[in-house]
């Protein structure tokens, strides 16, 4: 008995169109499923010769040309163990083989269910192989870049995605730190803030001090930023080393200069010393010394009840006691007294250059006692007393006793 060939497939254009992961749909005639019966699994039929040249000897089928890019489906990566396995037996019902259900399986023997490919090994390769393959994937709308779908290679395009993600934070910090770097070192360190001695101006002097003797004192800070001076300490400063200077403020004058506003002090009273004279302002602090004492000032002498036991010092508790009183009186006031006196407990007498004498008293209220001894020189009087300023009196020379004045407004 001659042994039959197997069928010789045809092309299918349809089947090379196929996407990869389906499996082309096989074409030519189908071979006849065998027929099953209760002992096992029958002997496959043999289908019917169609061509002489067929029958001469097997043919091998003709293989289907593939690119080199198309994915192997899992029907052909499994199509020769397919082959070559036997059938699972099955039971059937009737002994004859001329059944319907033995039949309908007769007639599609040659056709595989997509269940059993699927099942088999080489099938679940095949299947492996097309999902975690390699393959690449074109951009639509011009874009030249191609996405992997394998998943190694997802994983390395996301690590290299991750890594250049940090590298670029790394790159823009250090930027940044370098930007803020520079910025501090231009506007602290560099010349481009730095102080300049002949940008310095002066206000407020009574010429008394000049100023170039400010810029001498802030000369050692020349060249420094602007940003990194301290105003207040050089305020401090200037009216340290500068004794007529009362206060200074120190503001800065971009970008390269100060404004200097000064408070002078005033001079309001001199006292003789073995050296000469001294200059005091209203704290008794020394402005200057002199040889002769000048005009307008009030002349510190000892108080005169203690100069009947002989010559007495001065103190510097007297002194600073008649500064203050003298320095809180209005310049109307002051330019119509000629010298002052205190007791070493501290009460005050004031002579005017009209003769007439001012009990002053302590160092209480003594603005309030400057504004009624004001508004008391209006009348003529020989002693004005504002030791009491709510109960203010006066006395002439030709008067036995006090006058007393009532309270001025301003009291």
């Amino acid at each position: 008995m001659r042994k039959p060939s197997a069928p010789r497939p045809e092309r299918s254009n349809r089947a090379q169109d196929a996407p990869a992961s389906i499996p082309p749909r096989r074409s030519g005639p189908r071979r006849p499923r065998p027929s099953r019966s209760a002992q096992g699994p029958s002997t496959p039929s043999t289908p019917p010769a169609h061509h002489g040249a067929e029958q001469a000897g097997p043919a091998a089928p003709a293989k289907r040309p593939r690119s080199a890019s198309a994915p192997r489906t899992p029907k052909e990566a499994g199509g020769a163990g397919s082959a070559s396995r036997p059938r699972r037996p099955s039971t059937s019902r009737g002994a004859s083989s001329s059944s319907p259900a033995s039949r309908r399986g007769g007639e599609g023997a040659g056709r595989t269910s997509p269940r059993q490919e699927s099942s088999s090994p080489e099938a679940a390769a095949g299947t492996e192989l097309t999902v975690f393959g390699r393959r690449q994937v074109a951009l639509s709308g011009g874009d030249d870049r191609v996405v992997s779908t394998g998943l190694a290679d997802r994983l390395k395009e996301r690590q290299a995605a991750v890594r250049r993600l940090r590298l670029r934070r790394v790159v823009r910090a250090a930027v940044v730190v370098v930007a803020i770097v520079v910025a501090v070192w231009a506007l602290a360190f560099s010349p481009l803030l730095g102080l300049q001695a002949r940008r310095i101006s002066v206000a407020g002097s009574d010429g008394s001090v000049s100023d170039q003797q400010v810029r001498e004192v802030l000369a050692a800070y020349e060249g420094d930023s602007l940003l990194r001076l301290d105003t207040g300490r050089l305020s401090t400063q200037v009216s340290d080393k500068l004794v007529r200077v009362r206060r200074a403020q120190v503001t800065r004058a971009w970008p390269h200069g100060l404004r200097v506003h000064l408070t002078m002090r005033v001079p309001v009273a001199t006292v003789q010393d073995s050296d000469g004279y001294q200059v005091l302002d209203n704290e008794a602090v020394v402005l200057e010394r002199v040889s002769e004492p000048p005009s307008g000032l009030v002349n510190i002498v000892p108080d005169p009840a203690a100069q009947a036991s002989g010559p007495q010092k001065i103190s510097a508790k007297q002194v600073a006691a008649v500064t203050q009183v003298v320095g809180s009186l209005t310049p109307e006031t002051l330019a119509q007294v000629s010298s002052g006196s205190a007791t070493e407990a501290g009460q005050v007498t004031l002579t005017l250059s009209s003769g007439a004498s001012v009990v002053w008293g302590n160092n209480q209220d003594n603005a309030l006692k400057a504004r009624v001894l004001a508004t008391l020189m209006t009348t003529t009087a020989s002693i004005y007393d504002v030791s009491s300023p709510h109960r203010p009196t006066t006395r002439s020379a030709d008067s036995t006793g006090a006058t007393p004045v009532a309270p001025s407004p301003t009291s």
